[in-house]
């Protein structure tokens, strides 16, 4: 048996999956196991292992392999970071509750990496209940990475799926802001004009008060209050 033929044998043991998702999977880790060397591989496969045993999903674990392949990065980082991404996945679940899928554990696992904590992702799942949250964490994930402070960030998420802001807004909250951010706009600055840019366009039918920078409340109005007004493309970058 070669081995790379092992390789795919030892995955298809630890993908015990359906078998047409099974292939794809197989044969993606396959690849990616295949291009490590053999200690290296054994290690991520036991990795592999105790996540399907504690119910995690396993393709995100995978992808980080093919990440630090990419990256050209050691086989030792491959492998630590492989089983950090293991851990933060099931304190993902611990936060969001054993129901939650396998979209919302990747994108709690992006939050806690960006500094948010368990006591977060519990109270993003209180305020979406049983609705998909795998879009609001992401955006949480891009806020708290840009640089917007994790309270505020979380309160503007909480308050937007308060709100039933839909996955695609809440995807274009995160990225815009870090848009922002990469133009030179501070971070809760883009943050707080991004929130008044969604009130103006209809997001919701109350109005949310945030704080400024400075520390002065903002309330957003309605579209249908204001005229229909709107808001500037994009916040003014500061010389």
């Amino acid at each position: 048996m070669t081995a790379r033929l092992a390789v795919a044998v030892a995955i298809a043991v630890v993908l015990s999956v359906p078998s047409r998702i099974a292939a794809q999977q197989v044969a993606f880790a396959t690849t990616a196991l295949s291009e490590l060397d053999s200690a290296t591989a054994a290690a991520v496969l036991r990795e592999m292992g105790r996540a399907q045993s504690r119910g995690l999903p396993l393709q995100p674990l995978v992808a980080k392999v093919r990440e630090g392949q990419i990256k050209r990065a050691a086989p030792d980082r491959i492998r630590v970071a492989v089983a950090a991404l293991a851990a933060r996945l099931e304190s993902a679940r611990a936060g969001l509750g054993d129901g939650s899928n396998a979209a919302e554990l990747v994108a709690g696992a992006d939050a806690l990496s960006a500094g948010v904590d368990q006591a977060t992702l519990r109270a993003v799942r209180a305020a979406g209940g049983s609705r998909d949250l795998a879009a609001p964490l992401g955006a949480l994930a891009q806020l708290a990475a840009s640089g917007v402070p994790v309270k505020r960030a979380t309160a503007m998420i909480v308050e937007l799926l308060r709100r039933n802001a839909g996955a695609n807004e809440m995807l274009a909250f995160g990225v815009a802001v870090e848009t922002d951010v990469g133009a030179g706009v501070p971070a809760e600055e883009s943050a707080v004009f991004r929130l008044r840019a969604m009130e103006a366009q209809g997001v919701g039918s109350e109005r949310v008060t945030v704080t400024a920078p400075n520390g002065d409340p903002l309330t957003q109005v309605p579209s249908s209050a204001s005229g229909g007004g709107g808001a500037a493309s994009r916040p003014k970058r500061r010389p």
